[in-house]
C-alpha cells in the first residue's frame, strides 16, 4: 500500500495534520470482502472504500487431511482391513492414514466413524491392531481412504515400530507376508574366537579357582559331617583324687572333712536302720561334694568327698551318649578339642557307673577320659573341652 494516502503541509503548523481532500486511496480489490467497509482515521479524516463492482469469491476451505499428507509418508507394507464385516487388502500405511481396497461388501459412507482390525501377517507370526478410523473417501472401484482418529491410541507404538523397522529396511514383504531380516549379531571367525586376552585369560582362571574351591569346601563339609561328630556335654579338667560315695541310702549324720587318719570322716544313718561309719583312710585334703551336709539324704553311689592324696594328678570326667559311647568302644577316634584351642587324644574309660547307668536306660551316662601322658598339666586344672568322634578311615 502506497504511504501517501494523506499529504500533509508541514510549512505551516496550524495545517499540520489535517487531511487533504484530494488524497486518494488505493486497496486492492480482493482485500476487500462484499458488504464490508474500511475506514481510515488520521486526525479528524476519515476514507470509506467503495464496494467492488465483481463479487470476491471466498476462501477455498482447508481439506480434511490437512497436516498429514506430507508429515508422514505412506508405505506400501503389507496389511489387511476388516471394518464392520466388510474386507479390505491394505495398499498403502502410515501413522496417519491407510489407503486400502474394498474386496467385498457396501461402502461404509464418506465421514463415518468405525473401530478397524488392523491386521498385518508375519512369517511366524501376527499382529492384530485394533484403532479408531474415519473413513475420508470411496471410489467406485472399492479404493478407499482412511485416517486415524486418534493417532496417538493404544495402537500406536507396535505400528510405530512396524513402520519404522520398515523404513530401516528390516522388514521385506513376499505374497503378502512380512519377513524381518534386521541385523543379528554374526559368528566370529574361529581364528577370532581362539584369540583371549590377557583380561580373559585372567577372568577364566579366577573363576575356575573359585569353583575349585567351592567344590572343595562342600567336599570337605560333607566328609566333616560324615565323619565326625561332637558329643553334647561338655568335659571338666578337675583334680584326680579318691572318691567316697554313699553305700546305701540314707541320711547323713556326721560330717567331718578335718578328720586325721583313723577318724571318722561322715557317718549315714541308712534305711535300714543301721549306722554307717567312713573311716579317714589317710592325712591329706578332702573336699565336700556341693549340697553334701549332715542332714542331707543321698542314695547309693551318691558322692559325699573326695579324697586328694597328690594334687599334681589330673582327671577327666563328662556325660557321653549311649551313641558316642557305642562308637568310642568300636574304635572311633576319640579327641578332646579344650578351649584354649589345643586338642589331646584320650581313650574312653568306663566305670561301674557307666554300667550301672546305661542299665537303667539313661542316654547320657559318665566316663572317665584318660589324655595321653603329659599332654594336661596342673595348669589345665578347671579348664573346659568338647569331645570329638572321628570314624578311624583306615577301617572303612
Amino acid at each position: 500500500m502506497a504511504n501517501d494516502i494523506f499529504r500533509t503541509d508541514t510549512s505551516d503548523p496550524e495545517k499540520l495534520g489535517e487531511p487533504v481532500e484530494s488524497a486518494q486511496l488505493s486497496i486492492p480489490q480482493d482485500f476487500v470482502q462484499p458488504g464490508v467497509s474500511v475506514q481510515y482515521a488520521y486526525g479528524a479524516a476519515t476514507a470509506e472504500a467503495e464496494q467492488p463492482s465483481e463479487p470476491v469469491s471466498k476462501a477455498a476451505s482447508l481439506p480434511v487431511d490437512f497436516g498429514y499428507d506430507d508429515e508422514h509418508p505412506l508405505l506400501d507394507v503389507p496389511f489387511s482391513l476388516s471394518i464392520n464385516g466388510q474386507r479390505y487388502s491394505g495398499e498403502t500405511i502410515s501413522l496417519m492414514q491407510m489407503h486400502a481396497t474394498c474386496d467385498q461388501g457396501s461402502r461404509l459412507g464418506k465421514g463415518t466413524h468405525h473401530v478397524a482390525i488392523l491386521h498385518f501377517a508375519f512369517e511366524t507370526f501376527s499382529v492384530t491392531l485394533h484403532p479408531e478410523v474415519t473413513v475420508l473417501s470411496e471410489a467406485e472401484d472399492g479404493a478407499s481412504v482412511f485416517q486415524f482418529a486418534n493417532p496417538t491410541g493404544h495402537h500406536l507404538p507396535q505400528l510405530r515400530y512396524i513402520l519404522n523397522s520398515y523404513i530401516a529396511g528390516d522388514f521385506v514383504s513376499i505374497d503378502g507376508m512380512v519377513s524381518y531380516t534386521g541385523p543379528t549379531e554374526p559368528k566370529k571367525p574361529k581364528a577370532e574366537a581362539g584369540k583371549k586376552s590377557i583380561v580373559d585369560r585372567v577372568r577364566s582362571i579366577g573363576v575356575a579357582a573359585i569353583s575349585g574351591l567351592l567344590i572343595l569346601t562342600a567336599a570337605f563339609v560333607l566328609f566333616t559331617r560324615y565323619t565326625t561328630a561332637h558329643e553334647m556335654h561338655p568335659v571338666f579338667v578337675e583334680r584326680s583324687g579318691q572318691m567316697m560315695r554313699a553305700t546305701a541310702p540314707g541320711q547323713i549324720s556326721y560330717l567331718n572333712p578335718e578328720a586325721a587318719k583313723g577318724e571318722v570322716v561322715f557317718s549315714i544313718n541308712a534305711n535300714t536302720g543301721d549306722v554307717l561309719n567312713f573311716m579317714m583312710p589317710c592325712d591329706c585334703e578332702a573336699i565336700v561334694s556341693k549340697n553334701i551336709s549332715e542332714g542331707a539324704t543321698v542314695l547309693q553311689t551318691d558322692l559325699i568327698l573326695t579324697i586328694f592324696v597328690n594334687t599334681s594328678e589330673i582327671r577327666v570326667q563328662t556325660l557321653m551318649s549311649i551313641e558316642g559311647l557305642n562308637r568310642a568302644m568300636n574304635g572311633d577316634v576319640v579327641t578332646m578339642d579344650l578351649n584354649d584351642g589345643r586338642s589331646v587324644r584320650v581313650d574312653v574309660i568306663a566305670s561301674e557307673a557307666t554300667t550301672a547307668a546305661s542299665m537303667r536306660g539313661d542316654l547320657f551316662v559318665p566316663v572317665e577320659l584318660v589324655p595321653e601322658e603329659g599332654a594336661l598339666t596342673s595348669e589345665d586344672i578347671g579348664k573346659s573341652a568338647r569331645v570329638r568322634l572321628s570314624k578311624n578311615l583306615i577301617g572303612l
